[in-house]
């Protein structure tokens, strides 16, 4: 997928948090996506491996929001609450890995393999647990191998190791310290639920400040949105004074 991300403007960060707030989280990602690669159809999206639609949307969180960001994650043993610095620059691996089938051996068998899209897990979000979701994710990627169709459960823990070693990208993993009590621990960094979290936090903003601005000076949304975000800040900070 060659196409380069744009930036969201005010308009489109209004319209992509409308559009998403009543969306499944995998339709959020895509949502997001869509908005930011024109010319890209959803579909074309949603055919990304898991980890090239992760790497896509820390892109576009840099393009909108620039590379640092501020997380926050609760100690497991005291319950502190920790805050943590994110590069989302950095944490975007430029190679875009392609849906394409890979093999790993087990036991003298060969099993061909592709890896998870968003239309795979789709499939198996339905499922009543853990243990059940993976293994329908499994079924659905496995192309070929001459096991049972009941994979035992010590083929299904290679496979998905094998999985993850293949989309690193698909399970960005952060490591804590606890400053009051010195637990230490480790946290999956969700970036699709993270962004979405802070385009809403954006577009609740940017309604408030069409809201206090329309009533201060009569403007319509398209009138105060098509002012650069400064222009727009001086005229607030008149209406605060």
């Amino acid at each position: 997928m060659e196409q380069p991300m744009q930036p969201l403007s005010p308009e489109k960060i209004l319209a992509v948090w409308e559009g998403g707030r009543q969306q499944h989280e995998l339709d959020r990602a895509l949502t997001l996506l869509a908005a930011g690669s024109p010319g890209v159809s959803r579909h074309e999206l949603a055919d990304l491996t898991i980890g090239a639609r992760d790497a896509r949307l820390l892109q576009l969180r840099t393009l909108v929001l620039g590379p640092s960001a501020t997380g926050f994650a609760e100690c497991p043993e005291c319950g502190e609450r920790v805050e943590f610095p994110i590069d989302t620059a950095a944490l975007a691996q430029p190679k875009e890995l392609a849906a394409t089938a890979r093999e790993i051996e087990l036991d003298g068998t060969r099993i061909r393999f592709r890896l998870p899209t968003s239309h795979d897990l789709a499939e198996v979000v339905a499922a009543p647990d853990e243990a059940q979701g993976l293994r329908r994710l499994i079924d659905r990627c496995v192309i070929e191998s001459s096991l049972p169709d009941e994979l035992p459960n010590e083929t299904i823990k290679a496979l998905s190791r094998a999985t993850l070693e293949a989309d690193p990208q698909a399970e960005i993993i952060i490591s804590f310290s606890c400053p009051g009590c010195g637990q230490r621990w480790e946290m999956l960094f969700d970036i699709a639920q993270f962004f979405w979290d802070e385009i809403a936090a954006q577009a609740r903003r940017l309604l408030r400040e069409i809201d206090a601005l329309a009533h201060a000076y009569g403007w319509s949304e398209r009138e105060i949105l098509s002012l650069p975000t400064q222009r727009r800040q001086s005229y607030l900070e008149l209406v605060a004074a």
